[in-house]
């Protein structure tokens, strides 16, 4: 499964990071809404691609979405079935170079802050 928050000229990418059967779950479009993938390695790899997005639901919807994330998707990531890609870790007092990198494209996966 692959959960896209980003979109635009990197959705191209997800169905060849994507195991056969896969799920590709887009729910975020930061980095644009057009994008081109290859539909036949779609097909090859048997995928499904969900879109969806929170704005516009009602804050019950919203709060049900919440549970099932935390009733099905946590639990995996804590048995490590679920990594997310961390590209850089920083304490907050290096905020404004964390924020340097976010801003020049340089990483790839999140970058995080640590406030210990």
């Amino acid at each position: 499964m692959i959960l896209d928050l980003v979109g635009g000229n990197y959705f191209p990418a997800n169905p060849d990071a994507l195991a056969s059967s896969g799920r590709l779950i887009c729910v975020g479009t930061m980095a644009g809404a057009k994008s081109e993938i290859d539909l036949g390695l779609v097909l090859r790899k048997r995928a499904t691609i969900i879109g969806t997005m929170l704005r516009g639901r009602s804050i019950e919807e919203k709060a049900d979405a919440t549970r099932l994330f935390a009733s099905s998707v946590l639990p995996l990531v804590s048995r490590g079935a679920i990594r997310p890609i961390i590209d850089q870790i920083y304490a907050v007092d290096e905020i404004r170079d964390a924020h340097q990198r976010m801003e020049s494209n340089a990483g790839f996966g999140k970058i995080v802050l640590t406030f210990a």
